[in-house]
């Protein structure tokens, strides 16, 4: 009696640590590493190499509307020359010309200034192309940046899922190998049998896959977290919870904010702007182009090449061209076909948004659903635990039943917050497929520069 008797007390004191860690965790923001959420995304987006990249196309784009700009400023020419050269001027001055061909040396310069006046409007189409570009660039960047910041708080979570698991399969562990001491020495003093001790090594069994299938996933999502922020996570912080209204009520509210907001179709539709401009500057070359210009030239010879000469010109010049094979037609055209695929992109976004945003939802829904069947199962293991205990201690079942009563209740809870975290993640992504996921965490580009200024040295 007095060994049954510490049996109880162990399983009491178990039960109650048990029942402790899973009210806190019921009440408890997720906590997952060093960093906050916040600083986890803004450290990733300020150094991952995908969002420097799309920077720098960002900052291309800016470059080639200034190129397109520099066409309302005069062009500037300097030509220089000097050297020796051969003439034949009495081929070329009529009958009454008698000097013939010589040598001299050759000094000669000259300068003009040239201005456009009236293209067809095509520069002014180029640069709002050059516009659009830029701005669907810019547009390009905080997508990317949208999709990092949701990975950042998939593998956060998750990370805060298996860690805690893992915590809790330990636990267990320990508490298993009691109850198989306790159960080998029921078998050896003929109170219970091998085949008792066997089903409790089953147990144990179950208990390691789950660790082992557990210790993978860590290993897993320590990569990703490496490969996002640059360093490996330590120890564990508070990931802030969403407030109720961060998410719309239902799915056609957040496809009417997304339409709006999402930056991968602000980036679609400028594209598609940026294509209708090229397409007007392409038809603008079959309008003739008038430029101003400024010149002036001198030349220093022999005289019986042609002598000194000084030419300077104010002038308005005309240049329509033609092409015969049909290349102006074919541009347009293939402008024109640029911008309808271009519009086709906007509508493929649309659709793909709208997909993501309803899957996200029908997610929740599923994992709210799941959650609250969870809860609903820890209450029933929790309850037939409590009744397993009783019965223990009136002697109605064995040690290898409460043990396994006990292990399903640990099992229990392990689906509850899987099942709270696939929530978690659903909102996330609700939140990644309206374009507000970094406005809703606050990441503030400040931080960001100041993480990348200062770079965090996190030891593995």
């Amino acid at each position: 009696m007095p060994e049954l008797s510490r049996v109880k007390m162990k399983i009491y004191l178990k039960t109650f640590a048990a029942f402790c860690a899973f009210a806190a965790f019921s009440v408890t923001p997720l906590k997952v590493n060093a960093e906050t959420l916040e600083e986890a995304v803004a450290v990733t987006l300020s150094q991952h190499p995908q969002v420097d990249g799309a920077r720098q196309a960002m900052l291309a784009a800016g470059e080639r509307q200034r190129e397109q700009r520099s066409a309302y400023f005069p062009e500037l020419q300097v030509n220089a020359t000097g050297g020796r050269i051969y003439g034949d001027n009495s081929t070329s001055r009529g009958l009454s010309v008698t000097r013939g061909a010589g040598y001299s040396y050759l000094w000669e310069g000259s300068v003009s200034a040239t201005q456009q006046i009236y293209d067809g409007w095509e520069t002014a189409n180029r640069i709002k192309s050059a516009e659009a570009e830029e701005k669907a660039a810019d547009m390009s960047v905080e997508d990317i940046r949208e999709t990092l910041a949701l990975r950042v708080a998939e593998t956060y979570v998750n990370l805060y899922r298996v860690r805690n698991g893992l915590d809790m399969l330990v636990k267990q562990k320990n508490s298993v190998s009691d109850y198989m001491d306790r159960i080998s020495s029921l078998v050896d003093d003929g109170a219970a049998d091998e085949a008792e001790l066997q089903q409790a090594r089953d147990v144990s069994v179950i208990l390691d896959n789950f660790t082992a299938d557990y210790t993978g996933q860590l290993r897993v999502l320590e990569s990703d977290y490496n490969e996002l922020t640059g360093h490996f996570p330590t120890e564990s912080k508070i990931l802030p919870t969403l407030a109720e209204d961060a998410i719309p009520a239902t799915a056609d509210e957040a496809i009417a904010i997304a339409k709006d907001m999402h930056p991968s179709l602000k980036s679609a539709r400028f594209a598609s702007q940026s294509a209708k401009y090229d397409m007007r500057a392409e038809e603008s070359t079959y309008i003739p182009k008038f430029d101003g210009e400024l010149s002036y030239l001198k030349s220093d010879k022999r005289d019986i090449i042609g002598g000194e000469v000084e030419d300077g010109r104010a002038v308005v010049r005309m240049n329509w061209a033609f092409e015969t094979g049909g290349g102006q037609s074919a541009r347009i055209k293939q402008r024109l076909y640029e911008h309808k695929q271009a519009l086709a992109g906007v509508a493929e976004t649309e659709r793909r948004i709208e997909r993501d945003i309803r899957r996200a939802y029908a997610e929740l829904e599923t994992a709210t659903r799941q959650l609250n069947n969870q809860k609903k199962r820890y209450d029933l293991n929790k309850k037939l635990y409590d009744t397993y205990e009783v019965q223990f201690e009136g002697a109605r079942i064995s040690l290898l039943q409460l043990m396994q009563s006990d292990n399903q209740l640990l099992l229990t809870q392990l689906e509850t917050m899987n099942a709270r975290s696939r929530v978690n993640l659903a909102k996330y992504s609700i939140l990644a497929s309206m374009g507000l996921l970094q406005k809703t965490l606050n990441v503030k580009f400040e931080e960001m520069a100041e993480a990348q200024s200062h770079p965090r040295h996190v030891p593995n």
